[in-house]
């Protein structure tokens, strides 16, 4: 099951945009500024979106655009989500990339085609990594980064303490340090968190063997796999399967 329900989907090109009433949003409302400008107002303060910049409105929160004569192309996106999207700020400045046009033009292509907000709605779940992603690199130190970027490729592989020092050439305490710093976590912790992140969507989109995805996360002992997911999870691989089949 995806973890977005996309409500809205629209792509407006070459247009002057048009007031939107001030009100409360019951679900995320992220729009992305391609050309032109965009004027919102937030927090009772004007805001200036220009091509590059987004604007991510949380449910709960108070959502009021004003009328441009400025020609734009803009995207927006309604939806609601379990996604962790707590690091990604309100309004975020030359945040666009080729990757992030990239989504949008495949987003195009798949509402265009045939309508289907479900397709969309995947789409947009790389995009939103891509911006969480983004604005994490933006703040984070060199050393942090480095180590994150290493972790995220090679997590399938035996990663230690140890071997993180050796590839960059610090000690142990020292990456650790950074590293917890800026990520919150130590280098392990971190480590295993996306191991059981990668490990719950392939429960929840493949029918790969539970053994099988316990060897794609990096772990060939399967039941040290299925205890220590228990811990992180709160449930057994089995029962998290189940349970997200049934929604």
């Amino acid at each position: 099951m995806n973890p977005i329900q996309l409500l809205y989907f629209k792509h407006n090109i070459n247009v002057r945009p048009r007031h939107v009433h001030r009100g409360r949003v019951t679900y995320y409302d992220l729009t992305i500024v391609l050309k032109g400008e965009l004027h919102y107002v937030k927090k009772s303060a004007p805001v200036l979106l220009k091509a590059g910049d987004f604007i991510l409105i949380r449910p709960g929160e108070m959502r009021q655009r004003l009328d441009s004569s400025v020609i734009s192309e803009y995207v927006s996106f309604n939806f609601t989500t379990d996604m962790d999207l707590d690091a990604v700020p309100g309004v975020s400045e030359n945040a666009a990339s080729v990757e992030m046009n990239r989504l949008i033009s495949a987003c195009d292509g798949c509402f265009n085609s045939d309508k289907d907000l479900n397709k969309v709605a995947y789409l947009l779940g790389a995009l939103l990594l891509l911006i969480r992603d983004h604005v994490s690199n933006a703040q984070t130190h060199p050393l942090a980064l480095a180590i994150k970027n290493y972790v995220l490729q090679n997590y399938t592989e035996r990663i230690t303490l140890a071997s993180v020092a050796e590839r960059f050439h610090f000690s142990a305490s020292y990456c650790n340090s950074v590293f917890k710093k800026e990520m919150g976590k130590s280098i392990v912790l971190y480590l295993i968190g996306e191991r059981m992140r990668k490990a719950k969507e392939l429960l929840i989109y493949t029918d790969f063997p539970l053994p099988e995805i316990a060897a794609k996360v990096g772990y060939e002992d399967y039941n040290y796999f299925s205890r220590l997911f228990k811990k992180h999870v709160r449930f057994t691989p089995t029962q998290y399967r189940a349970r997200r089949a049934e929604k």
